[in-house]
């Protein structure tokens, strides 16, 4: 319930996570890494996805990904200089199967067909395709009671 007592819709809250353009990016690489450091993070998005993100858009994603509990903030205070890595959380790595439905949807819809990159740090590879008609049927969606 929210604060004004109206219940709040499930899939309006993994939106509002999802919603902002370079949050897939992000969990997407950390999909890929156990963890990342925030300039590598930087550079796997430009590297893969050819977008630049900077460096404040970059921390608050991070931070408002933190703050949704979907990705952990690691410091690492042996080394100097200090580093902070980022890695996903439990939370955050059921994100994968969302990733499976929208690419399944994508090869369905977009035309786009099935892509398989040379790097296995794609997320073209790190999800499997969910198959949009057979999800329908096991979830009878699109069926009235």
């Amino acid at each position: 319930m929210s604060a004004e007592g109206i219940e709040e819709c499930a899939a309006s809250l993994a939106m509002q996570i999802l919603g902002r353009k370079w949050t897939l990016y992000i969990i997407c690489e950390l999909l890929m890494c156990q963890e990342l450091f925030f300039s590598q993070l930087q550079e796997q998005i430009l590297g893969n996805y050819g977008e630049k993100i900077s460096a404040r858009v970059l921390s608050e994603g991070l931070s408002r990904l933190e703050k949704n509990g979907v990705v952990n903030r690691i410091v690492h205070s042996e080394s100097m200089p200090i580093r902070v890595g980022y890695s996903l959380t439990d939370k955050g790595e059921d994100f994968a199967v969302i990733f499976s439905a929208l690419k399944g949807w994508g090869v369905k819809w977009g035309g786009v067909g099935v892509k398989r990159c040379r790097s296995y740090a794609c997320i073209h590879n790190a999800v499997p395709i969910i198959d949009i008609d057979a999800a329908k049927e096991l979830f009878q969606i699109g069926e009235c009671d």
